[in-house]
């Protein structure tokens, strides 16, 4: 697939010039997985991969992210963790049952283009965020209350979105959702953070998705929580407030009414959740630490319609003929490496699934100059015929490849995992192989070929503390 409509492509290293091509109308690109899996065309892209927009630390006990800063960092932080009571990572992961789309989008660009229903933005406004936003005519602030209502307003002709700030840390949070599958966008979900200042609860944050606008707050059932104990009569008013004011949306996926009945619901428990959470109650568990992978920041790339293209493949150096618009999938299939699948070309299936420096991405939907420089490995680089990869080993041992569409992209997950977390759990085994659809439907034995591939003695289905 070509990405729809692209001639140009810009990847400048300095704001300046990038606030400079986003004025002349340059469509700016973070992750690309909204933008690249729509039917949307887009004449010029902006690179921003090599602005260095990738901060992620507390100071003064506020959290700073760059804009770039992928969902998967997220969800893998202790210091995001710790800095939102475990709300932005639980939401980064609602965002999508995929480990490569996490991997690729951006807290930024979910922000700027999340849709009606996404949770991480539910989050960011329930976590009172504060938008970064370069402008010709200079920085601005804008909290989270008015940026997340509608972002171009903000942005207007030529800004960018370069960081986020969450100012302190709330004493309880939850995210409570209702879906047709755990994977799929939800109806309705609540996001809620609280703050008690001795036994009265002085902050309430609730936001809401399944609503005609974007996720947006209900600040009058916020003040029925504040000021109380968090007691059931308060709760009770906040929830008739979410009632009689929230613009609940009539759609195809349910109805209005059912969306306020799910709504009144989950926000009740949200807020007993938070509550609790902020009078002691244990909190979630932070996430395991992984072996860091390199960070290799792009080189500037001041303009680029078509050319030769320069990329390291399974450990050789390979030049390939590319348009801006060519994708990776493109390029790798052109050169012969038929083990990356071309399927849906949306990031659904997986199946197109690449590492690139040690991350899986969809292939589908990264152009081939964001590869540029980089290290690229498919299946074909895993082993030969006479001498398998473990984790290919693994997977004939356990009989888990049956048609084996999906099982090049399933192996190169499961390199990536044991390569981060050598024992892993089967909750880490079956999160990295979630976003490789399996077309027979065989999910079993996979994660069984992971498990057998893991180094040591299987560990038990808990997360291991070393």
């Amino acid at each position: 697939m070509l990405a729809r409509g692209i001639r140009s492509y810009h990847r400048p290293t300095r704001l300046e010039e990038a606030l400079n091509l986003a004025g002349q109308g340059v469509v700016p690109v973070a992750g690309g997985t909204r933008l690249f899996a729509s039917a949307r065309e887009v004449a010029n892209v902006l690179d921003l991969s090599a602005l260095g927009l990738t901060r992620m630390e507390i100071v003064d006990g506020d959290l700073h992210l760059g804009a770039t800063v992928t969902l998967q960092d997220v969800i893998d932080s202790q210091a995001v963790h710790e800095a939102t009571a475990g709300l932005l990572p639980i939401a980064a992961r609602a965002h999508s049952a995929s480990r490569m789309i996490r991997g690729m989008a951006t807290v930024g660009g979910e922000a700027v283009h999340g849709a009606h229903d996404s949770e991480v933005v539910a989050a960011l406004l329930a976590l009172n965020a504060i938008f970064e936003v370069a402008l010709p005519s200079g920085p601005l602030e804008s909290p989270a209350l008015r940026f997340l209502r509608d972002p171009a307003e903000d942005l207007g002709p030529g800004g960018l979105l370069t960081s986020l700030m969450i100012p302190g840390v709330p004493e309880g949070a939850a995210l409570e959702r209702v879906a047709v599958l755990p994977s799929a966008p939800p109806l309705i979900a609540v996001a809620v953070t609280i703050s008690f200042a001795g036994e009265k609860c002085a902050r309430a944050r609730i936001a809401l998705t399944g609503l005609r606008t974007r996720p947006a707050r209900v600040p009058e059932a916020e003040a029925r929580v504040e000021g109380s104990t968090g007691d059931a009569a308060a709760l009770q008013r906040c929830v008739d407030q979410i009632a009689q004011r929230a613009p609940f949306r009539d759609d195809a996926h349910a109805p209005a009414s059912y969306r306020k009945e799910a709504a009144l619901v989950l926000t009740r428990r949200a807020l007993e959740r938070a509550i609790a959470q902020a009078r002691g109650a244990p909190k979630a568990p932070p996430p395991r630490p992984r072996a860091p992978l390199p960070l290799r920041r792009p080189t500037e790339l001041p303009y680029f319609t078509s050319g030769m293209l320069e990329l390291w493949v399974n450990g050789e150096r390979r030049r390939a003929p590319a348009e801006a618009r060519t994708t990776l999938l493109d390029v790798l299939r052109a050169e012969g490496l038929h083990g990356v699948k071309h399927g849906c070309e949306t990031g659904e299936c997986g199946a197109c699934t690449v590492l690139v420096d040690g991350r899986p991405v969809c292939s589908c939907l990264t152009l081939a100059l964001r590869a540029e420089g980089r290290q690229v490995e498919t299946v074909e680089g895993l082993g030969t015929p006479d001498a398998l990869h473990p984790v290919q080993q693994a997977f004939v041992d356990t009989g888990a490849i049956q048609c084996g569409y999906c099982t090049p992209a399933m192996a190169l997950c499961a390199k990536a995992l044991l390569e981060a977390v050598p024992r892993p759990t089967e909750e880490d085994a079956r999160d990295a192989l979630a976003g490789c659809l399996c077309r027979c439907t065989g999910y079993v034995k996979p994660v069984e070929a992971v498990m057998r591939a893991a180094s040591g003695p299987r560990p038990a289905s808990s997360r291991d503390s070393d």
